[in-house]
């Protein structure tokens, strides 16, 4: 049986050797470079590789695609583009544990005041007492963590602060279900989506993972945060400073000026963000200047090229056994509807 023709679009640099590696290579396989007219490779391949952002704009000329293999765990970019005669497949099931190390990065960084130590330091500072105000911290085994959106990242970015770190985690989703998936993270507790003011209230931190999707976009408002800080004057919750939120999902989950209003009101005590919308992050947005602000350029987690090879050598054999049917049940195939 002859293989499939495969077309690779990508700008991740070592990606044709890893593909070589593992014996991917051949006359069957071809490659080209970005900004090249791939017209004629379009014509004949069944099988596009690479980053949804460089593929979009091809698929509409490639009349025999059948599956796409994305370089990336997002494809939002293919949701702009009508034609969805083909399968999707995610990389996915490796980027939770660089997330989880992102995170861990800045919740010891927020609690052990790693700036200001820096900054003492480039001053030749000692501090006076070591029991001074302004160096306590919290013992991460008495903090929580809420996780927003538990699935293959947010699972995993749960299993680190649990059983790494100490802290209890509680996480909220669409369908609150236990799951099997649950337990063995150290989730204690999973809240549905109309419970999101009662996890910024319960929290110490937050993890936002959520992808976008028209149910997700704005979903952290002002009022989600204003009710979760009620509740913690209250004294309906037991943390009494303001939580930290991390997003590592997509950029449009917050508003810039929703985040911004939050630090200003006290409804967020930090703002840790990897990822905005539009990206890049304007040169003029507060959020780069801010004393409360954290901004990261969408790299808590990279793309490895060897996962992406494993990721197709895996998801080919699927598809030579079985075509697309044999890649659905995979489990990492994108979801035209859910838009993730």
């Amino acid at each position: 049986m002859p293989r499939p023709a495969v077309l690779v679009v990508s700008q991740i640099a070592g990606l044709r050797a890893a593909f070589e590696a593992r014996g991917l290579a051949g006359p069957w396989i071809r490659w080209t470079e970005t900004g090249e007219d791939p017209a004629l490779q379009l014509q004949s391949c069944d099988v596009l590789v690479g980053e949804p952002a460089l593929l979009a704009p091809l698929v509409a000329s490639a009349p025999r695609l059948a599956w796409l293999q994305s370089t990336f765990a997002g494809c939002n970019q293919l949701l702009d583009v009508p034609r969805r005669d083909y399968t999707v497949t995610r990389l996915a099931g490796c980027f939770g544990p660089d997330m989880g190390e992102y995170c861990t990065l800045h919740i010891l960084a927020l609690e052990r005041q790693y700036e200001e130590q820096r900054r003492m330091q480039s001053r030749a500072e000692w501090a006076a007492s070591r029991a001074s105000a302004g160096f306590t911290y919290r013992r991460l085994s008495s903090l929580t963590l809420g996780v927003l959106g538990l699935g293959d990242i947010g699972s995993e970015i749960a299993r680190v602060a649990h059983h790494g770190l100490r802290m209890k985690v509680i996480g909220c989703r669409r369908d609150p279900t236990p799951r099997d998936t649950d337990a063995s993270a150290g989730v204690s507790r999973v809240l549905g989506m109309d419970g999101l003011a009662e996890l910024f209230a319960s929290a110490d931190y937050i993890v936002s993972v959520l992808p976008s999707t028209p149910a997700t976009r704005g979903l952290i408002d002002g009022s989600v945060l204003s009710a979760a800080a009620a509740s913690r004057r209250d004294g309906a919750h037991s943390p009494t400073k303001p939580p930290v939120l991390i997003n590592v999902g997509r950029g449009d989950v917050i508003g810039e000026s929703t985040a911004l209003e939050a630090l200003e009101r006290g409804w967020l005590g930090h703002f840790v963000s990897d990822v905005f919308a539009p990206e890049p992050l304007r040169e003029e947005s507060p959020l780069w200047a801010h004393p409360k602000a954290t901004v990261t350029s969408h790299n808590s987690a990279v793309t490895q090229p060897e996962d992406v090879a494993a990721a197709f050598a895996d998801n080919l054999e699927r598809f030579e056994r079985g075509g697309v049917e044999a890649l659905r049940e995979g489990g990492a195939t994108f979801d035209w509807e859910a838009g993730y």
